[in-house]
């Protein structure tokens, strides 16, 4: 990137590493994500005077299939329901609702846009219904 002359990176964080929730204990992985988000914001400064742009966006809960690990694939979209009240919006997330924040942080649209950490979470964040 810095040989031509600039780019962007966009990291996949999370919403747990900005709020703790007793319902999903992952200590390990919200420190991990916390980690990049500091990771996300160190780089954007570090790479600023290459024209290079870092962000993240952050996910509450989306159906993707790494449920699958440990939820019966059948099982998955009923077990991941129980979560909609969670989210301000009233649904979990869908992966084209974190895709359209990833193609955008790259875009020229997104141009003065760096160390950002992009809550892309139902209004988790703004606040809980549940």
């Amino acid at each position: 990137m810095k040989a031509h002359g600039g780019g962007a990176i966009v990291n996949i964080g999370s919403m747990w590493a900005h709020q703790a929730i007793k319902a999903t204990p992952s200590s390990a992985y919200s420190m991990q994500k916390a980690g990049l988000h500091s990771l996300t914001q160190h780089a954007a400064m570090e790479l600023a005077d290459f024209g290079i742009r870092v962000n993240a966006v952050a996910p509450a809960v989306v159906i993707t299939p790494i449920y699958e690990a440990f939820i019966e694939a059948e099982k998955v979209s009923e077990t991941l329901a129980g979560f909609n009240g969670f989210h301000s919006l009233g649904r979990i997330g869908r992966p084209e609702d974190v895709a359209a924040a990833i193609d955008f942080l790259p875009s020229d649209q997104a141009s003065w846009i760096t160390g950002t950490v992009l809550n892309v979470d139902g209004g988790v964040m703004a606040g809980r219904n549940q």
